[in-house]
Formats: structure tokens, C-alpha cells, sequence
């Protein structure tokens, strides 16, 4: 998988909470990490940013 902020190489990595275990991809150049929860919430903000086309009647 290609990063999406450096172009750099990502890495599948296990992340843990005290009651939550997760897998996200981690940027082994700039560190940036993306699950998916991020990307879900980065689709959508995407999403709102495209221009919303009106039917005609």
C-alpha cells in the first residue's frame, strides 16, 4: 500500500488500547496512520466536498 501524504511504503501494525485491539496501516517514511475509521471519515468528508448536482424538472 502506497501512503497517501508522503507516497512511502505502509506496513499492516497491530495497535492496542486497554480494552481495544486494532490493525491500521502505518507509513514506515512520515508515520502517518490510517484505519478505518479515518478513511470512512475521509470518504465522507469527500464526498460533501463534490459538487451536488440538481435534477432538472
Amino acid at each position: 500500500m502506497e501512503c497517501p501524504k508522503c507516497k512511502g511504503m505502509m506496513m499492516l501494525e497491530r495497535f492496542s488500547d486497554f480494552f481495544l485491539v486494532f490493525y491500521a496501516w502505518k507509513c514506515i517514511n512520515c508515520g502517518a496512520i490510517i484505519d478505518r475509521t479515518i478513511s470512512n471519515n475521509r470518504r465522507k468528508s469527500l464526498a460533501a466536498r463534490a459538487p451536488q448536482t440538481v435534477a432538472a424538472r
